[in-house]
């Protein structure tokens, strides 16, 4: 009968043989995983989505980053025109020029200024200044304007109504965050950048 049993049960050498083979093993081939791709491909999020391309707080900072760029070298440009053409109404057209790239420049500061840092009074007040922008650009009917307008100020609402509804916010925000799959490599460059945890909260 003892014959039996030790024949039956397994060296303890074996054993431990087969421990570390199946250590091996799992050191070997790691489950794939890649932090940006679960943050940017979750499919349990609750925010909306700027045209099912990214989240809008990085639309929001992005969109604010190359309206103030456009905005600056508009004015820029503007200037330089009207000082070499000069005539009569050459102070005036500069003077409008540079307040228009200030007001719009400045909205696009204060509200990429505080997507970055959710200050939602922030999100909202440079909302409230864009509808402005965008009405004054409706009633001179300048059409190429009120579309840019309008695409600056679609995320700036909806994100200053998920951030008071606490849909986004820098807790969840892992989880929330979405980026298409062309735009991966872009956003992930900018990611640590615009994270929570190299924000101030």
């Amino acid at each position: 009968m003892t014959a039996n049993i030790e024949t039956v049960a397994a060296p303890a050498s074996d054993y431990v043989a087969a421990q570390e083979g199946n250590k091996n093993s799992s050191n070997a081939d790691p489950p794939i995983s890649s932090t940006h791709s679960t943050t940017y491909s979750n499919t349990n999020r609750k925010s909306k989505l700027f045209f099912k391309i990214c989240d809008m707080r990085t639309a929001a900072v992005a969109l604010n980053i190359l309206n103030i760029v456009f905005t600056v070298l508009v004015a820029c440009i503007l200037t330089t025109v009207f000082a070499v053409q000069g005539g009569p109404f050459v102070l005036q057209n500069i003077v409008t020029v540079l307040c228009a790239g200030i007001v719009t420049a400045g909205a696009s500061a204060v509200g990429l200024w505080s997507a970055m840092n959710w200050k939602t009074n922030g999100v909202m007040a440079a909302s409230i200044v864009f509808a402005l922008i965008l009405i004054w650009r409706i009633i001179k009917l300048e059409w190429i304007d009120i579309v840019v307008t309008a695409l600056i100020l679609y995320p700036h609402v909806v994100l200053t109504m998920e951030m008071k509804s606490g849909v986004l916010s820098p807790e969840n925000y892992d989880e929330e965050e979405y980026v298409a799959e062309g735009g991966r490599d872009f956003v992930g460059m900018a990611h640590d950048y615009i994270s929570p945890q190299n924000s101030m909260v």
